[in-house]
């Protein structure tokens, strides 16, 4: 009997993009607080849990770009397109 070759193929990372929606929740006073969801599976993988949950979150107003990042990465502005 031969025995085969079993081959492992790491999952390759693969940028994501995502279209999702701004919720808009009205507040007792009547200011409203602008909320956006983010996928689970992403935070999973950036290491956010609910017992370490610290993120830091960047917004450039020349690119227009918010970028979000668990606190204490080391992840530079060149890796996420600043």
């Amino acid at each position: 009997m031969e025995q085969k070759k079993r081959r492992t193929q790491k999952k390759e990372l693969v940028k994501e993009t995502r279209e999702l929606n701004v919720m808009f929740a009205k507040g007792g006073s009547g200011g409203s607080s602008p909320r956006i969801t983010i996928p689970a599976s992403w935070l999973e993988h950036m290491g956010v849990t609910p017992e370490d949950r610290e993120t830091e979150i960047t917004y450039s107003p020349r690119t227009k770009k918010i970028t979000i990042r668990k606190k204490g990465s080391k992840v530079s502005d060149e890796e996420v397109g600043e």
